[in-house]
């Protein structure tokens, strides 16, 4: 009597306003069109899924479409199975016209994991095959992301992703995929999570991360509800109010956890301790004061089980190994000492207590009223036992679905796992090896990595898998890590599976886990030597008649040996894998390993047999009918044109090859579009748009792992940052990715440009010298080799280091008459005559300077590059006015005040600044002095108290500037006097007459003399 007077916990709500309200303007937003994501979070029993409940009722009423995709806690769900329910959830409450207009183009990719759209439409083009996974998976996600925002705009929606903490990774990476969008839709993402479960480790805490970055990103964390609420909610209850002596206790036991305040009230009523409150008493019984409060949630929980008659609890406890949802024709292969009518009044108690539920749309289907009582059932349960009911459910589903197994995989490969060591160790590896390989079918890769660990653990319970084929399973493993973007899981994991594969002579697993590891070493960047060793060996034992694989291991040996500094050798070897290529007769293979010889772009004397290559290789590609290979072909010529500055070519080669993107839905051909598009922006001088198209080409890259894009995206911002004028800004970011990081070696020139620019010149001079050693033969040659090169000169020329500048003259020199790019579609420096102009003036090779001046205006200016035509033009004038010729003032003017037009004009603060400075020193008046050897006026000021035995100190008191600016100009003189002292200058400025100060016309130019230096 006193259990009846209890209402159902699911129909008890109380507090939650404030969460609620920040939801509702969530909502608000969603309908206008700005959706986002939000979280909500806190322990078990807190309210997560009643207060998404309540949200769904408001959603609803405010004409937006709910779907619920719940995770389930035990392992055997099918890959994106939260996501799968809410598109199922969708399709099922539209007719065949409006799933039409919502899948559109997207429909093949959604076919691949959604069954029902494949069945609805079963006339779908098929996908272009293509052999990255990664571009696979992104091609699937992004189909499913225009799926929902083309589903919102029918009506808009609100997904709610129950129990995110048990999400499979390969979920929880799709949610970090459509989340940047979801601000421009009428998406409203929910997801509850408990946060008590997540390590540092645990994937939903990287999620959660990702999800953090977006400003249209909500995380609410419930807390238990307050004295008052705990009250109200134990009134609803009963009907009465509770005393304020039990209603301490049970608020300070519970802590207002509204599921454990829930047991507790359910459990006092039980034990008669409110008996009294329940008739409208105000004053509880003596065993409400007596009773023990239980110490937590579990044990109350246990307490109501406990109430259950034993046959109750035994059907349960089977239940709780099936999982969290249960069907009974499935529970009754664990009971089966009960007859039907047992087991139905078993499940009909449980009903009654609350502690399961029955699922209106599909009959003959339960779920525990909370997932608790499932985990403590199950818990519970001793390890023998549990195997053997795991055990016993395998064989059911595997009896059950044995026409087809297809769905079932993942539970079949959870079950006879969960049932090792007494179990089934064969049938565990046979299904954990077959929901792997489906997994990988449905780019689920993490999935994918976890069940071929269970085979692994399979084979290690008492199989009789070979080594052999212990190495199969090591190698698919190593791929999947390899195509979730988890390149050094992969390494390893290839690592053993080549060291397995040695030791039993098996040539082909070594051969493919030698291919594997160097591609997991390549596509980071990481160094190729330890690659280069391993398929050394693979080449040693293969049959020299396996052609195809060959060729395979001779692009990738060459490519290993390119990333470790081997060039001439990788050169020989590519040469092997090229005449092999040929004789397979197969033009996809040839065109590939063609392809393969295209990415060192750094060796300048192949540049003609690397263009030819190019040309071969499209010519194949298009002959095999392979329009993926046919665009990487075309890239590699389309950045061929942008470095011989062919802006017309270049321009409709990248039109057509965005359109192969769009049309291929190839993420990794979009990405390169979009950084290329940013890289033009740059060269051209649109500033304004570079940022914008920065932020979008990141976004893309970020969605693909193992993708450097915020590399990428940090060389674009420099490069920007620097052409603005505002390196101050990046320049402490910088700073700790050299010294706190393991990018050193990339960024330091970088580093050292930046010291340099801001007049920071023995921090430049320091960081210089250290790359400068061997005549810069420490650089590496690969992407950046150039781009390093290219800051290098610049920050040689301010230093006046005639050293250095002739070491990076030879690196630079055979490009002159091209553009400097960094990477192939990163940033361009525009013409090399302009740093190759520097550098010669550095050396004080004039006539050379102002040829490869004259080289660089005429080809800035013929291909619109404005900023580095700014550059040109006052470099150039530098030198003239360096020079002092007949006419080169006159000329260095014209060329100062072109340059000053284009560098107001494109908001090149820090480059109008110097150009300013140099018309101040070039422009004629009646007192202007042309100083001998280029000195400018100040530089002579310091000469003459130089000359005289002033100190830096006394210099920078006289001329009211700091000694850091005096050192620099002292540098200055003794480079353009050429002087190797102070001792030689002070000579110099004798010889020339420097000595006396001449008449200035204004009083406050005379006032740059101090009185006291007139000795």
């Amino acid at each position: 009597m006193a259990e009846a007077a209890l209402q159902p916990a699911s129909e008890l709500f109380v507090g939650r306003e404030r969460e609620l309200a920040a939801l509702d303007a969530l909502l608000t937003r969603a309908l206008a069109g700005s959706g986002g994501a939000a979280a909500l979070a806190g322990d078990p029993g807190i309210g997560k899924t009643h207060t998404a409940q309540m949200l769904a009722r408001r959603a609803a009423a405010r004409g937006m479409q709910v779907l619920w995709g719940r995770c389930s806690e035990e392992p055997g769900a099918p890959s994106y199975w939260p996501w799968l329910e809410v598109i199922q959830g969708w399709l099922d409450s539209h007719d065949d016209t409006a799933v039409h207009r919502a899948l559109a183009r997207a429909a093949p990719a959604l076919a691949e994991i959604v069954p029902d759209v494949a069945q609805r439409f079963p006339n779908l083009p098929q996908l272009l095959p293509t052999t990255d996974p990664l571009q696979t998976r992104f091609r699937l996600f992004h189909a499913i992301t225009e799926f929902w925002r083309r589903a919102a705009q029918e009506q808009p929606l609100l997904l709610i992703l129950d129990n995110l903490h048990w999400a499979d990774a390969s979920s929880l990476r799709l949610l970090e995929f459509l989340a940047p969008d979801l601000g421009a839709c009428h998406v409203l993402v929910l997801v509850t999570y408990r946060d008590m479960e997540l390590s540092r480790q645990h994937p939903l805490s990287g999620t959660l991360g990702e999800l953090a970055r977006h400003q249209h990103f909500t995380r609410l964390r419930l807390s238990g509800l307050s004295r008052d609420e705990t009250a109200l909610m134990m009134k609803l209850a009963v009907g009465a109010v509770v005393p304020p002596v039990l209603l301490d206790r049970v608020h300070g036991q519970t802590e207002g956890n509204p599921l454990f305040v829930s047991e507790m009230t359910r459990l006092l009523l039980q034990e008669q301790a409110l008996e009294g409150a329940a008739c409208g008493s105000s004053t509880a019984s003596p065993a409400g004061r007596l009773m023990r409060i239980p110490e937590g949630i579990k044990e109350v929980i246990g307490q109501r089980l406990n109430r259950l008659s034993v046959q109750a609890n035994q059907v349960l406890t089977c239940a709780a190994v099936i999982g969290r949802s249960f069907d009974t024709a499935l529970l009754a292969h664990l009971v089966d000492e009960l007859d039907e009518d047992a087991l139905t009044g078993a499940l009909e108690e449980a009903l009654r207590a609350n502690v399961i539920e029955a699922l209106p749309t599909a009959p003959g289907r339960y779920h525990f009223g909370h997932a608790l009582f499932r985990e403590i059932l199950y818990d519970e349960i001793a390890l023998p036992k549990r195997g053997r009911l795991h055990l016993k459910v395998g064989r059911a589903l595997e009896a059950a679905h044995r026409n087809d197994p297809g769905r079932q995989l993942p539970a079949l490969a959870h079950h006879y796992w969960a049932a090792l060591p007494g179990g089934d160790p064969a049938l565990a590896v046979a299904y954990a090896l077959r929901a792997a390989e489906q997994a990988d079918k449905l780019m689920a890769h993490e999935e994918a990595v976890r069940y071929y660990g269970l085979a692994l653990q399979g084979m290690d319970a008492g199989t009789s898998a070979d080594a052999v084929s212990r190495c199969r399973v090591l190698n698919a493993l190593g791929e999947a890590h390899a195509q979730g973007g988890e390149y050094l899981q992969a390494r390893e994991v290839f690592a053993q599976a080549a060291q397995m594969a040695k030791d039993a002579g098996n040539s082909h697993e070594l051969a493919r886990a030698s291919l594997g590891f160097e591609a997991a070493s390549w596509a980071p960047g990481l160094p190729g030597v330890a690659a280069a060793r391993l398929l050394r060996e693979a080449l040693v034992t293969l049959d020299g008649g396996e052609l195809s694989l060959m060729v395979q291991l001779l692009s990738a040996l060459s490519r290993a040996l390119i990333f470790s500094g081997e060039e001439a050798q990788a050169m020989k070897v590519l040469e092997q894998a090229l005449a092999m290529a040929r004789r397979t007769n197969d033009p996809s293979t040839l065109a590939t390993t063609l392809i393969a010889t295209l990415s060192a772009r750094w060796q300048h004397e192949r540049t003609s047999q690397r263009m030819d290559n190019a040309e071969e290789a499209l010519r194949l590609a298009t002959q095999a009918g392979d329009r993926l290979l046919m665009s990487q072909a075309a890239a590699w010529r389309m950045f061929d044109h942008f470095e011989l500055g062919d802006m017309e070519s270049w321009r409709a080669g990248l039109a057509a090859y965005e359109r192969d993107a769009d049309e291929l839905r190839q993420p990794f051909l979009q990405y390169v579009g979009a950084c290329s598009r940013t890289m033009h922006a740059l060269f051209e001088g649109r500033f304004a748009q570079v940022e914008a198209l920065a932020q979008h080409t990141l976004q893309i890259g970020d969605r693909m792992p193992g993708l450097d894009a915020a590399g990428v995206y940090g060389v674009q911002m420099f490069t920007l940052r620097r052409e603005q004028g505002r390196l101050p800004e990046v320049a402490p970011l910088l700073q700790h990715l050299v010294t706190a990081t393991g990018q050193a070696n990339v960024w330091r020139p970088g580093l050292a440009l930046i010291y340099a620019e801001l007049g920071q010149l023995d921090a430049a001079r320091g960081e210089f010298n250290g790359l400068a050693a061997d005549g810069f033969a420490g650089l590496v040659h690969d992407g950046v080799w150039l781009a390093s090169l290219a800051y290098l000169a610049h920050v040689c020329c301010t230093l006046h280091d005639t050293d250095s500048a002739a070491a990076l003259y030879r690196w630079l020199a055979p490009y002159a008459g091209r553009n400097l790019l960094a990477g192939t579609s990163i940033a361009c420096f525009g013409a090399a005559d302009l740093l190759l102009g520097m550098l010669c003036a550095t050396m004080g090779r004039e006539e050379d300077a102002e040829r490869h001046y004259r080289a660089a205006l005429a080809m800035n200016e013929r291909q619109g590059a404005r900023p580095a035509l700014a550059r040109t033009r006052h470099q150039y004038a530098v030198m003239l006015i360096a020079r002092h010729g007949p006419g080169d003032r006159q000329q260095a003017r014209a060329l100062l005040e072109a340059a000053l037009v284009e560098a107001s004009t494109l908001g090149m603060a820090s480059l109008r600044t110097q150009i300013e400075s140099c018309r101040r020193e070039s422009t004629p008046d009646s007192a202007a002095v042309d100083y001998p050897a280029g000195l400018s006026e100040r530089e002579a000021q310091v000469l003459r108290l130089v000359a005289v035995g002033r100190g830096n100190r006394d210099i920078a008191s006289a001329l009211f500037v700091s000694p850091n600016t005096v050192a620099n100009h002292i540098r200055s003189i003794l480079s353009k006097t050429r002087s190797a002292n102070r001792t030689e200058a002070a000579a110099f400025a004798i010889h020339h007459g420097i000595l006396k100060p001449h008449a200035r016309s204004s009083a406050g130019a005379e006032q740059d003399w101090p009185e006291s230096t007139h000795t």
